[in-house]
């Protein structure tokens, strides 16, 4: 799923630039919530058209409105370094793990809160 609160013309810029449309069962902008991060409401719209329940999501952010926004939804998140937020304000706001970059995330998977989602093992990066 993709869960953004940007407006449609950015998200159509991000879905090109992804390229993952193939890999997604479910997408949220900006006209889908009320309000944006950090409150809640674009992550609770992501998961009911995905159907799947907060413990069995993680969410991937670069911001702590991220972080903020996934938690009050009961869902894990990890952050990458791309947003031009530090490691720790993202600790702070309460980020389950950090990763430098999506490579990053990508390389430690298995030890990550996704690949523990996934049943694998491993400890947070």
């Amino acid at each position: 799923m993709l869960a953004t609160s940007a407006p449609a013309d950015e998200l159509r810029a991000l879905r090109e630039a992804l390229d993952v449309d193939d890999c997604l069962s479910a997408v949220t902008s900006s006209s889908d919530a009320d309000t944006a991060k950090p409150a809640p409401d674009i992550v609770q719209v992501a998961l009911e058209r995905s159907g799947v329940e907060p413990a069995d999501a993680v969410m991937v952010g670069d911001t702590r409105w991220d972080v903020l926004a996934a938690g009050r939804a009961g869902v894990t998140c990890v952050t990458v370094l791309t947003g031009g937020i530090g490691r720790d304000e993202l600790c702070e706001a309460g980020t389950a793990a950090v990763y430098e970059g999506p490579d990053d995330l990508l390389a430690q998977l298995d030890a990550s809160p996704v690949g523990r989602l996934l049943g694998r093992t491993g400890a947070p990066g």
